[in-house]
């Protein structure tokens, strides 16, 4: 009698792999198939060009959840990651740069070179951005809350304003509240402006800023970090852990359907025909596909069909990793060797009026006449990922049609070479140094990575598809409109970016549902449409004390804007602001 495992999930990106792993470890049977021959999906280092090692669709480690770390004890299993100093570097069309520091004192001294206004703008920025982040994050490992609720929980902290300023306005009119100088607003731009299919004066662009910019690495709020070896290390490390656990993982296997019978999902369907039992099944894929490709729309009524249909996976990007002899030596710097500027996040000529030419060039179909490049080179500091004194070079580049006109197939090359084109202006050494380069574009990461429409969240994330409406209404829980069928990916609650948290979420609803079976589809529906009132209790904490205090009379944030700048008072308005979790 063939196997029945008890839970099957289908494609070891990284949440699939933390699904795997908290299953596992709670004594789970699980199966994980990847159609790849390689785990991680978009979190994977590959050998792109021969001899180099790049990580080939996200490279920046900062959102993944702490929490996650600590449960499965990531480092026994080979997970390494370091931050680095300075941490983002910007290099404007005009010849000047702008360096963010580990040292608050030093970046202070970076923005007051553009605007002394933007210094007490930047500390204010920051005090907000921490502000809702700390009521946000409660319910980032837990289900979803609804719009109304989370507004509440601003209310009653004395935050309505806050919650409009970072969910509800564009990035721009966000920006230009807290800083004059230009470059400044074009730098803070980009995090908006990932994989997204608006401008910088679109309303709601300030939420993807958020989204982005409130992780943690390390304890240190907003900051980034790398993981040796590129990506790809910490999604090994996952199997790694999930395999320590029992999981079976299968690479070089796709997954043709998701078997329901009698409206319960309970197995799936290999391209060579062999049928794997589960008591339950985790999708990793994205919700349009999901349903469309593996479950069949006929297996859904007509209501869910349609809002499948008409989930928004608009929004995408492209890279170019770039082999290269040596480091780019920017003119604006003058330097003749590898430098600080090559550590961190490198934007390069970030503005305003760049991202909404790419905007009104990306609605139409087309490339923009110039690119705002984000550049990671691992290599300065992790020498196993290259030749001996060379450096792998990655490239992005946001706001791009994934219907070019002419189509990418025919324009790849096209669009490589000029964005290339482009840093060599910025940096001329490169013109002789660079060696190969490899572009993949919004179609590849469709085709390679199985993202749709080349969005790297599975989904957009727009103000219709967050929090409890995601993926769809009624359906944010991580169990969908199919019985025992679940969603684990970037597609479910809280959305997209190397976090972990929907994986680890899904799993905590499967193991519910494993200990406590449920018998019939009105009990799926209902546990389905749980509400959140443990949430708001938990998010209540962040209303207490001084929080709420400052929050309530604006003069008394000013004050603690003023202690910020100190560095002798520092770290008491830090201790003020930090909100015990």
């Amino acid at each position: 009698m063939a196997r029945t495992y008890d839970a099957v999930i289908v494609g070891a990106g990284h949440n699939g792999l933390v699904s795997a792993a908290y299953l596992a470890k709670a004594g789970r049977s699980v199966l994980v198939l990847e159609a790849r021959d390689i785990v991680g999906g978009a979190c994977v280092t590959e050998e792109l060009i021969p001899g180099y090692q790049f990580s080939s669709c996200a490279f920046l480690f900062g959102l993944f959840r702490p929490q996650i770390i600590r449960d499965l004890e990531l480092g026994k299993f080979g997970y390494e990651a370091y931050s680095v100093d300075p941490s983002a570097v910007g290099v404007f069309e005009n010849g000047k740069t702008l360096t963010m520091h580990g040292d608050l004192d030093k970046t202070l001294a970076e923005i007051r070179k553009f605007s002394k206004r933007d210094v007490e703008g930047f500390l204010d920025f920051g005090i907000k951005l921490q502000r809702f982040a700390n009521l946000v994050e409660p319910w980032l490992l837990k289900p979803p809350p609804t719009r109304a609720e989370l507004e509440a929980v601003f209310s009653d902290a004395a935050s309505q304003v806050l919650f409009d300023e970072f969910t509800s306005i564009s990035i721009a009119d966000l920006l230009a509240r807290h800083f004059e100088s230009p470059e400044v607003r074009g730098f803070f731009s980009f995090l908006a402006m990932v994989s997204i299919f608006a401008g910088p004066n679109s309303p709601g662009t300030s939420y993807q800023y958020a989204h982005h910019a409130m992780g943690e690495f390390e304890g240190n709020f907003g900051t980034y970090g790398f993981v040796r070896g590129g990506l790809g290390g910490a999604t090994q490390a996952l199997a790694s852990c999930a395999g320590h656990f029992g999981a079976e993982i299968r690479t070089g296997v796709r997954v043709q359907g998701i078997r329901v019978r009698r409206g319960v999902a309970d197995g799936v369907v290999l391209d060579s025909g062999e049928e794997i039992n589960a008591k339950v099944v985790l999708s990793n894929v994205d919700p349009k596909t999901l349903f469309t490709d593996l479950v069949g729309l006929d297996s859904v009524s007509h209501d869910i069909a349609s809002m499948v249909k008409n989930f928004d996976t608009r929004g995408t990007m492209a890279r170019v990793h770039i082999a290269s002899s040596q480091a780019p030596l920017y003119t604006a710097f003058g330097h003749t060797g590898l430098s600080p500027e090559h550590r961190g996040h490198q934007l390069i000529g970030p503005s305003e009026p760049a991202f909404q030419a790419a905007w009104e060039a990306q609605q139409l179909g087309e490339l923009p006449e110039r690119f705002v490049i984000e550049l990671v080179m691992q290599s300065a500091h992790d020498s196993s990922l290259t030749p001996l004194g060379h450096h792998a070079i990655s490239l992005g580049v946001q706001n791009l049609p994934y219907e070019l006109n002419g189509g990418w197939r025919n324009r790849s090359d096209e669009f490589g070479r000029k964005v290339v084109a482009q840093l060599i202006e910025y940096a001329p050494n490169l013109k002789d140094s660079i060696l190969d380069f490899k572009v993949i574009s919004p179609l590849d990461l469709q085709e390679t990575w199985s993202l749709p429409t080349g969005n790297i969240f599975h989904g957009a994330q727009s103000g219709a598809q967050l929090f409890s409406h995601r993926p769809f209404p009624g359906w944010s829980r991580y169990r969908m409109p199919v019985r025992n069928l679940y969603l684990c990916g970037a597609g479910a609650h809280p959305g997209g970016g190397v976090t972990g948290a929907p994986g680890h979420n899904a799993a905590m609803e499967v193991l519910r549902d494993l200990a406590d079976p449920i018998q019939s589809e009105d009990e799926w529906i209902a546990r389905a449409a749980t509400g959140t009132a443990d949430l708001l209790a938990v998010s209540g904490q962040a209303a207490l004390g001084i929080h709420q205090t400052l929050w309530r009379y604006p003069a008394l944030r000013g004050l603690a804007t003023k202690g910020a700048s100190n560095r002798l008072t520092r770290p008491i308005v830090r201790r003020l602001l930090k909100t015990k979790r």
